[in-house]
């Protein structure tokens, strides 16, 4: 095509160069992405495979070839790939997790198993962000002696956005289910003494209101952990706050009584 341009002394041969050179260009970028983003994806899969209860030891290699990306790539070694890079594995693990806790049965199963759950995802999830802080901290050790070093200078809230507000749902239902299983407690209270069968009432009054509170709340047919979900944000804050207060009017009641109840 150059040649037949160039034969008629054509007034595209500028405009038709220099898009030859950006589709090069452009090629040879691609080919260079893809060349290092390959190993990734097999990390990725290991991820996909797995239970997430058994994603710990993954992160870190994960993590790893991140690192070989950002020092090796000659075109992907910028702050705003890498970014939106993490971002996306930081997606997966939150997509991941979800398939593991199930949100839709979360508060409608067994509570104890509910909680040791949404531990499980609360500490793998913030393994995941100390191994990031960790990569960062020996980016340097990946650089050959002489090597100009690229720090990974940009705000670690930009890679961690939506994980952040991920976290912070899943301590609300953390709290939440923590708190009620105390709650179920009241059940098994006895009291004796002068006061005890007043106070006994007042106990089980209290457990009762707080089972149908939950109840009701648990029944609710949308998902506590979807981020895009305000409405189920809310509720859960509102009915978080409810079992606090059924909490400290248990407390009130217990304290005239020579009965301790450690919640």
């Amino acid at each position: 095509m150059m040649e037949l341009l160039e034969r008629v002394e054509s007034s595209y041969i500028s405009a038709f160069k220099t898009m030859l050179m950006d589709v090069e260009a452009a090629l040879t970028e691609a080919q260079d992405v893809r060349l290092h983003l390959m190993p990734l994806k097999c990390r990725l899969e290991d991820i996909e495979r797995v239970e997430f209860s058994e994603v710990k030891p993954f992160l870190l290699p994960l993590l790893h070839v991140v690192c070989l990306i950002w020092v090796t790539s000659k075109h992907y070694n910028m702050p705003v790939r890498i970014v939106v890079l993490l971002q996306e594995i930081c997606n997966l693990l939150i997509e991941q997790a979800l398939v593991y806790l199930s949100p839709e049965d979360l508060l409608k199963g067994d509570m104890e198993e509910s909680l040791g759950k949404v531990r499980m995802v609360l500490g793998i999830l913030n393994t995941f962000k100390e191994a990031f802080e960790e990569r960062r901290e020996k980016l340097h050790t990946y650089y050959e002696p002489g090597q100009e070093v690229r720090e990974w200078d940009f705000n670690s809230t930009m890679v961690f956005v939506r994980l952040d507000t991920f976290l912070k749902r899943l301590e609300m239902v953390e709290d939440l289910l923590a708190t009620a299983l105390d709650l179920m407690k009241l059940e098994k209270i006895e009291f004796s003494g002068i006061k005890g069968k007043t106070l006994g009432q007042q106990v089980l009054d209290m457990y009762e209101e707080f089972q149908e509170a939950y109840k009701l709340f648990s029944e609710r047919t949308y998902d506590c952990l979807d981020l895009t979900n305000m409405v189920g944000g809310t509720s859960l804050w509102e009915h978080q706050e409810h079992v606090h207060v059924s909490k400290a009017a248990v407390s009130c009641c217990l304290l005239p009584s020579s009965f301790l109840l450690s919640l």
